[in-house]
């Protein structure tokens, strides 16, 4: 009871000073010429397998991050959300280094949509930076099936630093 009657307290008083909540600007990322210095595409089918599990799209906010910042464990679970309009396929990039340094790899397409997509040996627990591309949501996963470890999804520009996921990625669901 004195947990409500605080939050209730806490809460009259944000909404009394009047906070306001802007995003914070950050540099827009263009994936092609920044990231893929090749400018060409790594097909999919040399990174990462397709498992044919299949997430819905997650309801509810999605993360945009923001330089320094790193993926949050999440226990969410999203709802159906068939009736979107479909979009373009959605890409990524993913590199060996923090802040999107080293080895690097842009998978476009993505091999499918709401998928679960497990790294081959190369990258398995390898990746340092994530990256989808702007309209992309993904969730990232320590297990190779997408059925544990989950991060909280985020969109773009994605994470530099992955934290505990950084070289402790086994797969990913991207929803586009």
């Amino acid at each position: 009871m004195q947990a409500k009657i605080f939050l209730s307290s806490l809460l009259a008083t944000l909404l009394a000073v009047g906070v306001t909540a802007t995003p914070a600007g950050f540099d827009a990322r263009d994936i092609k010429s920044t990231h893929s210095l090749d400018l060409i595409a790594t097909p999919f089918q040399e990174v990462a397998k397709d498992l044919g599990i299949k997430k819905p799209r997650p309801n509810g906010a999605i993360i945009t991050p923001k330089d320094g910042d790193v993926p949050v464990p999440s226990s969410v679970k999203a709802r159906d959300l068939e009736s979107l309009e479909k979009r373009t396929p959605g890409c990524l990039y993913v590199t060996s280094d923090p802040n999107f340094g080293g080895n690097h790899a842009y998978l476009c397409p993505i091999a499918t949509n709401g998928g679960c997509t497990a790294w081959d040996v190369y990258w398995r627990y390898s990746i340092s930076s994530f990256g989808p591309d702007d309209y992309t949501i993904c969730q990232i996963f320590t297990s190779t099936d997408c059925s544990s470890g989950g991060s909280t999804p985020f969109g773009y520009p994605g994470y530099g630093n992955l934290g505990g996921w950084d070289n402790n990625m086994g797969s990913f669901i991207c929803w586009w």
